[in-house]
């Protein structure tokens, strides 16, 4: 063998994939993907006139959507918390309304002291930094509904309303 011959063999360039070997399975993934997501997406949504629950016999029928006529609300005095020594601020003042119907809001009227003690014991124990956030009000309103909840009698409290909320 020549010394040219030699040399061409030892030159080839190591074979590259083509860059459409690597996008078309990349695009075809995306497209599949994208079309479950929408699918889940489409499916999980639905007006509330269109939701079916199924009974207990297995029958379908429309899902009950909430009437807010016999609405009614039972307003707590403003408590005030002490934040403790170490808090960049002094005191909470927080306005509470619980949402009821026109029915259960006497049953729940008289147990206003209890709530009261409930929620004040509760925000005392709850850090300075949890309340300052900005997703805190959804995780304050759950826990004072589940603690107001277990006080009152079953099914007369719907939700807690934060109707004031200030941090000085």
């Amino acid at each position: 063998m020549s010394e040219e011959e030699e040399t061409e063999e030892t030159e080839e360039a190591p074979v590259k994939p083509s860059p459409l070997k690597i996008l078309i399975p990349a695009a075809i993934s995306a497209v599949v993907l994208g079309g479950v997501a929408a699918g889940v997406a489409f499916l999980m949504s639905g007006s509330n006139d269109e939701c079916l629950a199924a009974g207990a016999d297995g029958a379908y029928a429309k899902k009950e959507t909430k009437s807010y006529e016999n609405v009614a609300f039972v307003n707590l005095e403003p408590l005030v918390i002490s934040l403790g020594p170490n808090a960049n601020s002094e005191y909470l003042k927080i306005s509470i309304s619980l949402e009821t119907t026109d029915l259960q809001k006497k049953k729940i009227e008289h147990l206003v002291p209890k709530f009261r003690d409930v929620l004040n014991t509760y925000l005392r124990a709850v850090d300075e930094s949890d309340i300052a956030e900005p997703a805190a009000m959804i995780r304050l309103r759950a826990q004072m509904l589940r603690r107001v909840q277990l006080i009152a009698p079953p099914d007369t409290v719907e939700n807690v309303l934060i109707t004031d909320f200030v941090l000085n």
